[in-house]
C-alpha cells in the first residue's frame, strides 16, 4: 500500500503539472545529454520499493505542520516560477511538491529523501556547468597535448594541430559523464554504503575519473586525427568512442565499490510486520487541494485565445526573427518598415519572448552593432552589402523595456498577480547606406515609431 501512495502522487503531481512536464520532455527526455533520464522514475519506485519492504516507509498517523508548511511553501513557488516562466525556478519548484508531498503522507527519515531527490538528474538544470567544464576540459587537453609532442595551438575553444582544426564544444564538456558518475555514485552509495567517508571518497573518485575520462577522449581523438590526417570515420561520429573509455571505468569504480561496501540496503527486511494503512484523510485533501491551486496545467486553461484578425504564423513574412513557442503574431507592413508583434498567452511555458534559442536576427543577417535607444533595444545588421536596423523591445502588463533582464523581474513581480500574457515588439527598417546614418537620425528625433 506504500508503495501505490508514492505512485499515485508521482502521478497527482505529474496530471497537475503537465505544462512542467512538457518543458521536461522537450529539454530533457528528447535531449541526448539527458538520455538517461527514461530510467530515473523507474529507479526511484525502485527504491521506495526498498524503503517499503525495510519498513522505513509509513503512513504518518496525523497531520504534521512543519510538513505542511514547506509543502505550502513548494506549491507557492511552484505557481510563481511557472506564471513568470523561468525555467530553473520552475522545474526545482516542482521537484520540491514532489518530495514535501511525499514528507507530508509519510514519516521523515533520512531514507526517504533521497530516492524522490534522485529525479533531479531527469531536470536539465546540469546545462549551468557547461561552459565551466568545457573551460577545464580545453586547459587539460592542452596540458596533455603539452607530453605528445604535436604542434599544438590553442585559440578559444579551438584546437589548431598540423591536420586540422578541433573544437571543444559543448559536447565535448564531459557533463554527459558527470551526470552519469553522480547518479550512478550517489545510488551505489545509497544503497551499499553507510560510512560517511567511504561514501565521499566513492563519491569524488566518481567524479574525478568521469573528467579524466573525458580529456583523455578528446586528447585520443586528437591523436587518431592527427596520425589518419583526419580521414578517421571517429572525426564524425566520436561520442560512441567515449563509452568505451568510461566504462571500464566504471566497472573499476564498482569492483572497487563493492570491496568497501558495508550495508546492504536490497536485503534489508522490516524487523516486524507493518499493517498496509491508508493515509490521513485530513492530509490527502490537503495535499490533493494544494496541489490542484498550483496546479499549472489548470491555470493553463484560462490561457487567451488569439482574435480572429491575428496570424497565428509568421511562415509567409519574408523577414523575421527567430521566435518560438508564440500564440500569435500581428503584422503591419510599409514600403520602408516591417513591424511584427509575437503574442505570448503562457500556455506554453517554452513560449516566451527570454526562451534561450530566441534571436532578434533574420536568418542570413549578421550583428553589427548593438544598443539601447529609450525602451527599445536598437540593433544593426547586415547581409552582404545590405544594411538595416532593428527595434525591438519586451512588453507586459502595459510596459516596454530594451533590457531583458528588466523584463523578467517585472514578470517575476506580476506573477503575484497571475500576469503572465508577454509581447515582442519588433521592427525591421532597412537602411539607404550601409551606416545607417539616415535611418539614425530620423530615430533620434522620433520621427519613426
Amino acid at each position: 500500500m506504500q508503495l501505490i501512495g508514492v505512485f499515485l502522487i508521482l502521478l497527482a503531481v505529474s496530471l497537475f503539472n503537465v505544462p512542467v512536464l512538457t518543458t521536461l520532455w522537450r529539454h530533457s527526455f528528447d535531449d541526448g545529454t539527458y538520455s538517461h533520464a527514461y530510467l530515473i522514475p523507474f529507479i526511484t519506485l525502485y527504491l521506495f520499493y526498498l524503503l517499503q519492504n525495510a519498513g522505513k516507509l509509513v503512513f504518518r498517523d496525523r497531520l504534521s505542520l512543519p510538513a505542511s508548511l514547506l509543502f505550502v511553501l513548494a506549491c507557492l513557488a511552484l505557481f510563481i516560477t511557472s506564471t513568470a516562466q523561468i525555467s530553473l525556478g520552475y522545474w526545482c519548484a516542482l521537484l520540491a511538491v514532489l518530495i514535501s508531498s511525499i514528507n507530508m503522507l509519510y514519516r521523515f527519515n533520512k531514507y526517504i529523501v533521497f530516492p524522490s531527490l534522485f529525479l533531479i538528474f531527469i531536470l536539465p538544470v546540469w546545462g549551468l556547468l557547461t561552459i565551466s567544464l568545457q573551460n577545464i576540459s580545453v586547459k587539460a587537453v592542452t596540458y596533455l597535448m603539452s607530453f605528445t609532442g604535436i604542434p599544438t595551438y590553442v585559440e578559444g575553444n579551438f584546437v589548431t594541430i598540423p591536420a586540422g582544426v578541433f573544437e571543444i564544444a559543448g559536447g565535448c564538456s564531459g557533463l554527459r559523464y558527470l551526470i552519469v558518475a553522480l547518479a550512478i555514485s550517489s545510488l551505489f552509495n545509497f544503497l551499499y554504503i553507510k560510512n560517511i567517508r567511504k561514501a565521499l571518497l566513492f563519491f569524488t573518485i566518481a567524479i574525478v575519473g568521469a573528467l579524466i575520462t573525458n580529456w583523455l577522449r578528446i586528447t585520443a581523438l586528437i591523436l587518431i586525427g592527427e596520425y589518419t590526417n583526419m580521414e578517421s570515420s571517429l572525426m564524425e561520429d566520436h561520442n560512441t568512442f567515449g563509452w568505451y573509455l568510461f566504462i571500464p571505468f566504471m566497472v573499476l569504480l564498482f569492483w572497487w565499490g563493492n570491496k568497501i561496501a558495508d550495508f546492504d540496503l536490497t536485503r534489508v527486511q522490516a524487523k516486524q510486520t507493518y499493517v498496509a494503512s491508508s493515509p490521513q484523510a485530513m492530509t490527502l485533501t490537503l495535499v490533493i487541494c494544494v496541489l490542484a491551486l498550483s496546479s499549472t496545467s489548470v491555470t493553463r486553461l484560462f490561457a487567451p485565445t488569439p482574435a480572429e484578425n491575428m496570424l497565428t504564423s509568421d511562415i509567409n513574412i519574408a523577414i523575421k526573427p527567430q521566435i518560438h513557442f508564440y500564440s500569435f503574431v500581428q503584422a503591419e507592413n510599409t514600403a520602408s518598415t516591417t513591424k511584427l508583434v509575437y503574442s505570448f498567452n503562457g500556455e506554453d511555458l517554452d513560449g516566451k519572448p527570454s526562451y534561450y534559442d530566441n534571436s532578434l536576427i533574420p536568418n542570413d543577417w549578421q550583428l553589427v552593432s548593438q544598443s539601447e535607444h529609450d525602451k527599445d533595444q536598437l540593433i544593426h545588421i547586415s547581409n552582404g552589402a545590405k544594411s538595416a536596423l532593428i527595434l525591438a523591445s519586451y512588453a507586459i502588463n502595459g510596459q516596454h523595456y530594451a533590457s531583458l533582464r528588466a523584463f523578467k523581474i517585472t514578470r517575476l513581480k506580476l506573477a503575484l498577480k497571475n500576469i503572465s500574457q508577454s509581447q515582442l515588439h519588433w521592427q525591421f527598417i532597412p537602411c539607404t547606406r550601409y551606416n545607417c546614418q539616415g535611418e539614425l537620425q530620423k530615430l533620434q528625433a522620433n520621427i519613426i515609431n
